[in-house]
């Protein structure tokens, strides 16, 4: 998501709203799956190489993909209940175990990524993509105790999830961040944009520290995220380029924050000492390390097994 790349980004909604994700997701099983409709699915923080996509929808209809998101984060499932229905279902972008993910604006490894989308929050003919905030929606969705999806109230607590985190939403459309955030970045003002990048990239290694533990409130999750978030912005003044440089940076808190009194703290509004001094040293990225969109890093067609014949999973 790193605004350096959103040009590149965009090009990869283009490709996939021209039939089916770019690059190689093309692929489909030889059996029925090839009459079914298809719908591209990006993960994101930036673009994110190398996640499969699983969807449940209300019907039972279910699948996960077999190719992972391409260069420019796209994997495409494969469902006529999910193209015609999208609002009907869930989906979870995670990577395969013991394999690779990686953020393509600046090379951070994303191997420990989990994204969700909740039921309810997809519309039909909308751009569809799983981020560290629609994940932290069906966060705040599941620990609100409503089962029944009819029942939830989902822009109320998607605006309550961008307030917490202090993103103006009569300045950033929720939906539309949340659906297509590359070119919702590129149109918002550069200081807004870099905040909402700062607040991605924390937000994302405190899911990945965080991610089993049920007990941890969203309150204190968006806490943690704005006091870091804006604590990287003050040490490195133009995140996410390198100060004075082109070159692309990131911070990885992940085992920073994992600490029980570093989050705590930073849940108070307190940086600790060891966020800071990791906001201090940020990872440098020259342009030369960037990775290709057309030549990622993670294949994303899979060797087929060999009994031939690889693509994505169908409805079950």
């Amino acid at each position: 998501m790193k605004i350096k790349l959103l040009t590149t980004i965009i090009a990869g909604v283009l490709l996939a709203g021209c039939g089916g994700g770019g690059g190689n997701d093309n692929n489909v099983d030889g059996g029925g799956d090839k009459d079914k409709k298809t719908t591209p699915v990006l993960a994101f923080d930036g673009a994110i190489n190398g996640m499969v996509a699983t969807y449940t929808c209300a019907d039972g209809t279910s699948g996960t993909t077999t190719t992972k998101t391409n260069g420019h984060g796209f994997v495409t499932i494969i469902s006529d209940t999910f193209a015609d229905k999208p609002e009907s279902c869930s989906v979870i972008l995670s990577v395969p175990t013991g394999e690779k993910a990686i953020d393509m604006s600046n090379n951070k490894d994303m191997s420990k990524v989990t994204y969700s989308i909740p039921q309810g929050l997809l519309t039909k003919g909308q751009q569809i993509a799983a981020t560290p905030f629609t994940t932290l929606v069906d966060k705040a969705i599941k620990q609100s105790g409503e089962t029944n999806p009819e029942n939830v109230d989902i822009t109320a607590i998607t605006e309550e999830v961008f307030n917490d985190l202090g993103i103006d939403t009569s300045k950033v459309n929720p939906e539309k961040l949340m659906s297509d955030p590359a070119a919702t970045l590129a149109a918002l003002d550069p200081k807004v944009a870099q905040d909402i990048v700062a607040k991605t990239m924390v937000l994302s290694d405190v899911l990945i520290t965080h991610k089993d533990n049920t007990k941890i409130s969203t309150a204190d999750i968006t806490a943690v995220t704005t006091t870091v978030a804006n604590d990287i912005i003050d040490k490195n003044p133009d995140f996410p380029k390198a100060t004075n440089s082109n070159d692309q940076i990131y911070i990885d808190l992940s085992d920073e924050l994992a600490n029980k009194d570093n989050f705590n703290n930073a849940a108070d509004g307190i940086v600790p000492p060891a966020v800071e001094d990791a906001n201090k040293a940020p990872v440098v990225v020259p342009d030369t390390e960037i990775p290709n969109p057309e030549k990622p890093p993670v294949n994303p067609t899979p060797t087929p097994p060999p009994t031939g014949g690889s693509g994505e999973l169908g409805e079950n």
